[in-house]
């Protein structure tokens, strides 16, 4: 999943700050079962984290 920056710092912004961690080009969201990485690429931010989550829950790891 793919967010514009603004979109992305819109929905950081509703979070602890205590638990975002943000660099120049990575942004790390710890949750309780594991972290949600952002990756820069291009104007947007991009996460894997829901794709793993729906496979974590369909049994098959975290392979995509």
């Amino acid at each position: 999943m793919c967010l514009t920056a603004e979109a992305l710092f819109l929905f950081l912004s509703v979070l602890p700050p205590d638990i975002v961690e943000i660099t120049e080009a990575r942004i790390t969201v710890a949750a309780e079962t594991r972290d949600a990485v952002w990756l820069a690429k291009g104007d947007e931010w991009c996460t894997s984290a829901s794709e793993i989550d729906a496979a974590i829950r369909l049994g098959r790891g975290e392979v995509l």
